[in-house]
């Protein structure tokens, strides 16, 4: 018996192990509200030399995670982010991103 619960242990530890956290709520709901308030100005300092919109974001986002801002600062000053039009798929579009860089989530989804 005991050496099926460790084989049943060693199969389900990257199942474990890869499984994405959500960010705990009052930091979830902050990130989100910053990210649909701010939207337009997000995109506006993507454009512009003073990024203190996206400097702000990534901030709430480091502090969440752990990665490093700059990690964060790549990914709003990409042109994926850059081109979404709506801000619920600008947000939506960086929960993923930040899923794939961290592990962590900060919208529920389907993903």
């Amino acid at each position: 018996m005991g050496i099926r619960r460790l084989i049943f242990i060693i199969l389900l530890m990257p199942i474990l192990l890869s499984a994405a956290v959500k960010i705990p709520a009052a930091a979830a709901q902050e990130i989100v509200a910053f990210t649909l308030f701010n939207y337009d100005n997000l995109i506006a300092d993507s454009y512009e030399v003073d990024f203190s919109y996206i400097g702000q974001l990534t901030y709430l986002l480091s502090k969440a995670t752990g990665v490093n801002e700059q990690e964060y600062r790549k990914i709003l000053l990409s042109q994926e982010l850059r081109n979404e039009a709506f801000p619920p798929q600008y947000m939506l579009t960086l929960n993923k991103k930040t899923r794939a860089l961290s592990g962590y989530y900060f919208v529920d989804t389907d993903d």
